[in-house]
This record gives structure tokens, sequence and C-alpha cells, in this order.
């Protein structure tokens, strides 16, 4: 799978992208002092090109302290399980994410994709096919949950801030001494919610796909708590870096009534234009 090469965005954040087109995936090696940890790592393929870029960075033999996820969805943890046993480090996630780190379809995590796709795709193979893809997405050997005060272990000064509503234990990690967020799908800034930003990839500050998000109105807070921080450099899971207008348009986008929502109400009143 096609990575960019690393490119430092602020100090001690590099952003590499894993694949093109609408399956593009950001994830970043963020360091604290002399320590360095990855923040995501792409999708599956991209394992060994990740490995790869790291070792460039780092030099030879040395290897992040740790791989923190956003979340648990296959193009930002898809390569997690091969990475932290090839380095011999831990994965931390949300302790809400866990139950999706044994690679199984777990029915109440589920998003309209699962439910229209994926899980009727999984239980139309045969029972040993099903148990070798969730093999594959297994990390339940190398995963733990973040600890309670949300501070990064071994990352001094980066914190892990709780965004759910995409997936139930989203997190976005935060450096305040400098204001730089990594949202992960919390807040992207291409619109894959349209046409232009899921096949031309056109510039703008959206919340997460809708059809990859189990709770929009959480997701929704969610932006709320993160313009609340006040960020000075937005590093998203998906699109380019925002350094400009980062605030106000996150609480704008906080205040949007989703399309979804309005097409419900005007349902709802029997309005002229409903869907």
């Amino acid at each position: 799978m096609r990575l960019t090469e690393p490119r430092e965005i602020a100090s001690g954040v590099l952003m590499m992208t894993a694949g093109s087109g609408p399956l593009a995936v950001n994830l970043y090696l963020i360091r604290s002092g002399p320590s360095w940890a990855l923040v995501d790592c792409g999708w599956a393929r991209s394992a060994e090109p990740v490995h790869r870029a790291v070792e460039r960075v780092l030099g030879p033999g040395n290897v992040p302290n740790a791989i923190f996820l956003t979340h648990i969805h296959p193009d930002h943890s898809g390569a997690a399980g091969a990475l932290a046993r090839l380095w011999d480090v831990p994965v931390y996630v949300h302790k809400a994410e866990l139950p999706m780190a044994a690679g199984k379809y777990v029915p109440e995590f589920s998003m309209p994709l699962d439910r229209w796709i994926v899980a009727p795709f999984l239980w139309s193979l045969p029972a040993r096919a099903r148990r070798r893809l969730e093999a594959a997405g297994d990390i339940s050997d190398v995963v733990h949950g973040l600890p309670g005060d949300w501070e990064l272990p071994g990352l001094p000064g980066w914190a892990a801030v709780p965004t759910p509503g995409h997936t139930p234990g989203h997190v976005a990690y935060w450096r305040s001494s400098d204001a730089v967020l990594i949202t992960g799908d919390a807040v992207v800034t291409v619109n894959l919610n349209s046409v232009g930003g899921l096949l031309l990839g056109v510039p703008d500050l959206s919340g997460p796909p809708w059809y990859t998000t189990g709770n929009m109105e959480l997701a929704k807070d969610s932006v709320t708590r993160l313009a609340g921080l006040g960020p000075r450099l937005l590093a998203p899971g998906h699109g380019q870096p925002l350094a400009f207008g980062i605030v106000p348009r996150l609480r704008a986008l906080a205040a949007k009534e989703p399309k979804q929502r309005i097409a419900i109400r005007r349902r709802a009143a029997g309005a002229p234009g409903a869907v």
C-alpha cells in the first residue's frame, strides 16, 4: 500500500498518509523528549511500509515506545497487531474500545455500514473463512486500556481526550504546550459525507462520516469538546492539517444540524420537501 514520506507538521509531530483517494488515512509519529509513539497505523497492508518509514526516521533498530489508537476501525487499527508484535510494544485504546479488539463483529458497536454490508458479508462466509478474517483483525494479545488520568504512558505532555460518537471509545490526542490536536475521525478536513469529498478529496471541515458512525449526536458533542480546547493545529484522520480559524470553524460545525436529522424532522412535521 502506498505511504507518503513522513513530514513534520509541528515540532515532534510527523504525518504520513496510507492509501489514496477515499481509502487514504493519516497516521502520526509523535515525540516527547527522547520517546516516540505512533498514533494510528493505517490499513493492515500498511504494516511493512510503516515499519520501513519509522526505521528511516528513528534509525535502524529503534522503535516507538507504544502505539496509540484513536479508535478500532480497520483503516486506523488494521496494522496495529503486526507492528506491535514486530516491535514488541503495547497498543493503547480507550477501554470502551476493548470489546472490538478481538476482530469480531459486535452488534452493539455496529454502525450503518456494518449492518448493511459487513455483517451480511461475514455471515455469508463459511465458518472457517470467517474465523480466519476475525483472527487477522485480532489485537487482543497486545492491546491495553488507556489509564484513567488520560495521560499517555511514556509520553509526557500528551493526553487523550474522549471524543465518543464515531465509536464508543474514540479519543483524540492533545498536546497542550502548543495546542496540537490529533483528531482521528472525530473531526476530519475532507467531507466524507459528500461526493466531492469522498471521491475528489475536496477540503472541508467535517464531522465523521455518518455511515461509519455509531452515534451522530455524541459525535456532535465531541466536536464542541474539541473546540473548547482551543487548538492551534488540527491534525485529522483524513484530509490535510488545518492551522487557521480552527476554533470558530469547529463551533460552526458543532452548531450545524445534520442533514439526516433535518430530514427526520421534516418527515415528522409533514413539511414540503420531506424525503
